[in-house]
């Protein structure tokens, strides 16, 4: 799945969590932040793609593949590998959470887990959602995500979805965030408590991106390239019929990143 909605799902957990601890302003852009900041951070592994990778990284740590080569491959550094991960997701929870203490070591052990747990699990829970959204993908080299890493077992790769061109997904999660994050902006001055209406929104939400997903009757592993991107434009004009449509390839052809 691409990375604007890896980033708009993330984003779009945090105003759960945000809206369920009750926190003020600051806090609740530091809970939302760093669960987008979590949903985008497993492709980090990435990076091997980047043009200049082989001369930077790869001669730093004599690696002896190129870039392109190891985004595709099975180290354990590679696209879809450790860092797609539970085991990654944990460490870099941890990680952050290493990092609060630091910064206010003064507070104590317990005060800065209590005061930063809700970033904490928001980070963590959104690094997991970019996982699931990686599994409906097709399965590329890898045969999904090595969720269980260390474990060689790969999940996911279905093909439900095509990498990218999923409009439809991104508008769920875009609106997700939106309803959220306009209810939590009455929230403190109307005094209110529960964070069930965040859940709510958040569940209908994901149920309406399941339904997108399992409805595509286009299996995405089946097909060259070329007709994977031809059909998966082709169900989104559907979908979205001619007016979104225009307005989304529009926004798509006027961004750097594969959307």
């Amino acid at each position: 799945m691409d990375i604007l909605t890896h980033a708009i799902s993330g984003l779009a957990l945090g105003t759960v969590i945000a809206g369920i601890s009750n926190k003020k302003t600051a806090e609740s852009l530091k809970i939302i932040g760093l669960s987008g900041f979590g949903a985008v951070l497993p492709d980090i592994d990435a990076i091997s793609m980047w043009s200049r990778f082989d001369s930077t990284f790869g001669k730093l740590f004599h690696i002896s593949h190129s870039g392109r080569d190891i985004y595709s491959l099975k180290f354990w550094y590679s696209h879809h590998v450790f860092f797609h991960s539970i085991a990654a997701a944990l460490l870099l929870t941890f990680g952050l959470g290493l990092c609060f203490y630091m910064f206010r070591r003064k507070q104590g052990l317990s005060l800065v887990v209590k005061n930063n747990l809700p970033a904490l699990i928001g980070f963590f829970i959104g690094f997991l959602i970019h996982l699931l959204g990686d599994m409906p993908t097709p399965s590329g080299s890898w045969g999904g995500v090595r969720l269980f890493f260390p474990l060689k077992m790969y999940v996911g790769g279905t093909g439900n979805i095509w990498w990218w061109n999923n409009y439809d997904i991104f508008i769920i999660a875009l609106v997700v965030f939106l309803i959220n994050s306009f209810i939590l902006m009455l929230w403190r001055p109307l005094k209110l408590k529960t964070g069930k209406p965040f859940i709510a929104i958040f569940v209908v939400g994901i149920t309406l991106m399941m339904i997108q997903i399992k409805t595509r009757k286009f299996n995405f592993n089946h097909h060259t390239y070329q007709q994977c991107e031809l059909q998966s434009k082709e169900i989104q004009h559907i979908i979205l019929g001619d007016k979104w449509y225009k307005r989304m390839t529009y926004f798509d052809d006027r961004i750097k990143v594969p959307f």
